[in-house]
């Protein structure tokens, strides 16, 4: 028969109280009891086990319970941490003892163990709100180590820069953009690419879904992340490692980087402007694409192929070699004619840049 924790902690609560009922019986009955009062030890007896049946779970099972509770949720690094700070906490509660202790009572008695428990508190409470500075510190000792270990080039031979220590955080737009491909293939990066757990998850997430768009975007990305893997020149790692203390992806992505110490490729502009502004490297695709299109200066004459009707003013639409789309105006009734124009104006935007432009003759 299995003994639950309950259980037992009621016998004991039972035996103990019980006990103490006794003892205060017998101390308050005298060396020769009478037997009114062999009855009232009896009775002060039975109702000290009766309370210890009753409190003994409410004092002991119900608090251990809820600690189990909790130690299931707090991360196992947090609670190493605390018990770290509490070890440091006692060897330097134990080295203040010894002065302390000398002390005239009632300081010498009271004070080594008040200084003890504030020692182990503070430590402890350091500890765990400087988690995030401690883990940078032992990455940063980790990549030094690194670093020494790797052995020297024979002389004369020049010593390249280990692509192993060059990292990469993918976010999920990146990802489903499938631009990163292209450019993982033409060899200008090096490095290993780091996929969140909580990006693969997202991915998930999108791919399940109910609406047709954020269905596809998701299927896309899971299946251009698979391609990836297998053809990839770059190793791709799976980083399981979640943040449960945050919520949002970007925020996670930003927690990441600054502890990886490695650069974030996305496509989301607030993302990149949120790290931006908290020191965070972030490569854009979207910056890269329109960093390598050819340029288009104001006044610039261009022969454009009118494709399609734009929204207002009789504008007709046609595309450069790179996609940039260029809004001619009064050019509605040219469409599928190749026309010289003048570049006007040149707008910026979020996803690109927009040409506006007049056909020569009206310049």
């Amino acid at each position: 028969m299995r003994l639950g924790l309950d259980f037992i902690v009621r016998l004991i609560g039972f035996g103990w109280m019980a006990y103490l009922g006794l003892w205060l019986g017998r101390s308050l009955s005298g060396p020769n009891p009478t037997p009114d009062q062999v009855l009232a030890t009896a009775l002060l007896m039975l109702a000290g086990g009766g309370l210890g049946l009753i409190l003994a779970p409410r004092l002991i099972v119900d608090p251990l319970h809820s600690l189990f509770r909790q130690a299931r949720i707090i991360p196992l690094s947090d609670v190493m941490l605390a018990a770290i700070g509490i070890l440091i906490g006692l060897v330097a509660g134990v080295l203040l003892t010894v002065p302390l202790a000398m002390l005239p009572a009632p300081y010498g008695n009271l004070l080594p163990i008040i200084a003890t428990a504030i020692l182990v508190y503070f430590s402890a409470s350091i500890l765990y709100l400087r988690k995030r500075d401690l883990i940078e510190l032992i990455n940063l000792w980790r990549q030094q180590r690194a670093q020494l270990a790797q052995p020297s080039p024979p002389t004369g031979e020049s010593s390249p820069a280990p692509a192993s220590g060059r990292r990469y955080l993918i976010d999920t737009s990146a990802i489903i953009d499938g631009r990163i491909a292209a450019v993982v293939r033409t060899g200008f990066m090096e490095g290993t690419l780091l996929i969140p757990s909580f990006v693969l998850a997202e991915l998930q997430m999108l791919a399940d879904s109910n609406d047709d768009l954020r269905r596809q975007k998701g299927r896309r990305g899971l299946e251009l992340l698979n391609q990836m893997q297998q053809s990839s020149p770059l190793p791709i790692e799976i980083l399981n490692h979640d943040l449960p203390d945050v919520l949002r992806v970007d925020d996670k992505l930003i927690e990441l980087a600054r502890q990886h110490h490695c650069p974030i490729i996305t496509n989301d502009y607030n993302l990149n402007r949120v790290a931006g502004l908290q020191g965070i490297t972030v490569l854009s695709i979207n910056q890269l694409s329109d960093a390598l299109r050819p340029p288009v200066m104001q006044d610039q004459r261009l022969h454009i192929l009118i494709r399609n009707e734009g929204n207002t003013r009789q504008q007709g639409v046609g595309y450069l070699d790179d996609g940039t789309p260029v809004i001619v105006e009064n050019a509605r009734h040219l469409i599928g004619q190749t026309i010289e124009v003048v570049v006007t104006r040149i707008h910026q935007t979020q996803t690109g840049r927009l040409i506006f432009a007049i056909p020569v003759e009206e310049a």
